[in-house]
């Protein structure tokens, strides 16, 4: 039975909708403010936590921010007005679910927690097939899901596959995914770097030579596809291979026969070919730099790889992916981002793509003081992308020191409010301060009840 965390934000709406969802099967728990549902996610796993955009103890964002760093397996769905488009993107940047405007009905609510599980069922199917996690790094939303729905309907096929798409974007990890979910899983993945062979050398590696071959050939080497034979061979940035490998490699391909440089023999092979490239393809074969036999001989279901920029929300997912491998990897109890940290990295175009921020996000991991990421932590290509916007980067530019000690406050109080379970005389005693002070500082900083 799916779970769900509801808090509440209308007495008889929420009521309502408790009822039907609970009357749909969900296990359905109402909690009064988002403290209380932090408390119950500490000791329950839930599927899904549905919160309005204003809940009693912080605001939804914050709640969402939360949620995303310590509960990476629950989804959220947040409620918003109409008229809050701004807060309904931000939400999805955050990595939400859904957004619902209010008024919610009970069927539309039913509606998108149901689309929501199917999906979830969906994904989790797909990486049921087999023990390999490879797919599980496939992170995203609804712009992943084609390139997972192609992998899935053409990993178990023998057919070649082109994978294109920018530097990256992942196209090692789709090679890894048509294999190891595919029946070839048991014989070997083999890989090489067609950009960093010169052709002698690039043909050496694939086919194998005889010894004497040429200068250098003490004794007889097996190559990659002998290597790969039951299993699957990746040829990555294969948009480099010269016209004269292109036409040997369309040879192997069409007859399942190698024969080593400098040797006679034919021997068979059996292999299954994936080739990757971050160039146009289409353009090269316009121009005559890749022969159109060998582009249609691999290019019989492509599978096209987005730009990070352009999936949208999947950058909050992945930032929340990358924090909770580097929380384990570096031994961090706590590792989050800061507010204008998170804006930054929201903002920014990622030339490199995935690759990119999952460097950025590692050396900001090793950096992070107390274990919060903050702007300063980032590079400083991905500062100005705030900075451009008027906000200043609390560590490397000069902040007023009022300014600063405010930030450096109103963090605190929310740590401790949430290590509190948001009994404030305990927070208060915790800080150092009286329940007054406290108040007083809530006010200020603007820290609702």
């Amino acid at each position: 039975m799916h779970s769900i965390l509801l808090v509440a934000w209308d007495a008889p709406a929420h009521e309502a909708l408790a009822r039907a969802l609970r009357g749909a099967g969900y296990d359905t728990e109402v909690v009064e403010d988002a403290f209380q549902a932090l408390v119950a996610m500490r000791s329950r796993r839930y599927g899904l936590l549905i919160s309005c955009a204003n809940p009693p103890g912080m605001t939804g964002l914050e709640l969402l921010a939360k949620v995303a760093e310590h509960y990476v397996s629950t989804g959220v769905f947040l409620v918003v007005e109409p008229s809050d488009m701004a807060g309904a993107v931000q939400a999805m940047r955050l990595g939400a679910f859904d957004v619902l405007a209010r008024p919610v009905s009970a069927e539309a609510l039913l509606l998108a927690v149901q689309r929501y599980f199917h999906l979830r069922r969906l994904r989790r199917d797909s990486l049921s097939r087999s023990s390999w996690k490879g797919l599980e790094d496939m992170i995203g939303g609804l712009s992943v899901q084609p390139v997972i729905d192609r992998i899935q309907a053409l990993a178990d096929t023998d057919i070649p596959v082109l994978v294109q798409g920018e530097s990256g974007t992942g196209k090692e990890l789709v090679a890894d995914a048509l294999h190891h979910l595919s029946s070839r899983r048991h014989r070997p993945l083999v890989k090489i770097n067609c950009a960093a062979l010169p052709e002698q050398l690039l043909e050496s590696e694939l086919f194998g030579h005889v010894k004497g071959a040429f200068t250098g050939a003490h004794r007889t080497r097996q190559g990659k596809f002998e290597s790969a034979d039951g299993g699957t061979l990746f040829f990555d940035e294969a948009g480099e291979m010269t016209p004269l490998m292109q036409v040997k490699l369309l040879r192997v391909l069409e007859e399942g026969v190698i024969t080593r440089v400098g040797g006679n023999a034919s021997i068979k092979v059996d292999v299954r070919t994936v080739f990757a490239t971050s160039r146009n393809i289409e353009a090269m074969v316009a121009a005559g730099e890749f022969r159109c036999e060998l582009y249609y001989r691999i290019n019989v279901v492509p599978i096209l790889l987005p730009r990070l920029k352009d999936r949208g929300d999947d950058i909050g997912l992945l930032i929340r992916h990358f924090l909770s491998i580097y929380r384990e990897r570096f031994g961090r109890g706590r590792l989050s981002l800061s507010q204008r940290a998170r804006s930054a990295l929201l903002a920014y175009d990622y030339p490199g793509n995935i690759r990119e921020l999952r460097n950025i996000l590692q050396g900001a991991s090793l950096l992070a003081e107390g274990g919060v990421i903050r702007l300063g932590h980032l590079p400083q290509r991905v500062r100005q992308t705030i900075q451009a916007q008027g906000c200043p980067d609390p560590l490397d530019a000069p902040l007023p020191l009022a300014e600063s000690v405010r930030h450096h406050e109103r963090d605190r109080i929310l740590q401790a409010l949430e290590h509190c379970d948001g009994r404030k005389g305990d927070a208060a005693a915790w800080l150092g301060l009286s329940r007054k002070v406290l108040w007083r500082k809530m006010k200020d900083l603007d820290i609702r009840d």
